[in-house]
């Protein structure tokens, strides 16, 4: 298993996608924060104005970070060379765990980073725009576990996409058009956004409690079994199809 992980690792860790889309994910995350919550969010500020940042922060970071699972799974099977890496392991189970681990590790880097980044730009647009900033209330094990389960959870649903696809095209147009979707069954259906993923993965990042829609850790649960039910699937799949 080792082996298989930092075969993995290695992969991640040595293409240039990974660090330009990453870098694009937190200057453009860095820069709508320093300008909305920073610059712009005065004279006067809530006293959740960092948290708030840091959660708007999540949503714009996770896009990208989506991207990059997609990315390592379905570049694989573009370029022939999921056969080298399912013939260097003895248990496809083996290679879909090690990618699982590598996103999520991955996953929880971003996050802490973006949490760092998005508080420091928030009090660094204040001062430039010559504002006061009052002292803020922040509830970090709440602003944490949401922002680890938005986007561990984010980047293990996209990974899913690809290992189902396998079509990097159709794995990227079904990533950004599920949540554009949503919105339609809601109207046309009457669906409920609880029970839509995109929609309940949103709601996690929630602090304030609106009537009708669930809490965040509901609408974990239900994003956290759409994420469980993709993972069952990928893996039966996985195994039992052939690698072409």
């Amino acid at each position: 298993m080792m082996s298989t992980l930092y075969a993995e690792f290695r992969k991640f860790a040595t293409i240039r996608s990974t660090y330009i889309v990453s870098l694009l994910a937190l200057l453009l995350g860095g820069a709508l924060i320093f300008w909305g919550h920073g610059y712009k969010g005065g004279p006067v500020y809530p006293t959740n104005t960092l948290q708030d940042g840091a959660m708007d922060m999540m949503s714009v970071v996770g896009i990208f970070t989506g991207i990059i699972a997609i990315l390592l799974i379905c570049h694989e099977y573009r370029y022939n060379t999921i056969g080298y890496t399912l013939t260097a392991s003895n248990n496809r189970l083996k290679v879909l765990l090690a990618k699982l681990l590598i996103t999520g590790g991955y996953a929880v880097i971003m996050t802490l980073l973006s949490v760092a980044l998005s508080m420091v730009l928030t009090i660094l647009g204040a001062k430039l725009a010559h504002h006061y900033m009052p002292t803020q209330t922040v509830d970090v094990f709440e602003m944490m576990w949401r922002s680890l389960a938005y986007m561990v959870g984010g980047i293990w649903f996209a990974l899913f996409l690809g290992f189902l696809s396998r079509s990097l095209v159709f794995a990227l147009v079904a990533y950004f058009l599920i949540p554009a979707v949503e919105p339609l069954l809601h109207m046309l259906l009457k669906i409920s956004n609880n029970y839509m993923p995109s929609s309940a993965q949103g709601q996690i990042l929630q602090f304030t409690h609106t009537p009708g829609v669930y809490s965040a850790e509901a609408s974990a649960g239900v994003f956290g079994l759409y994420v469980l039910v993709m993972l069952v699937v990928s893996a039966v799949l996985f195994v039992s199809k052939d690698a072409n």
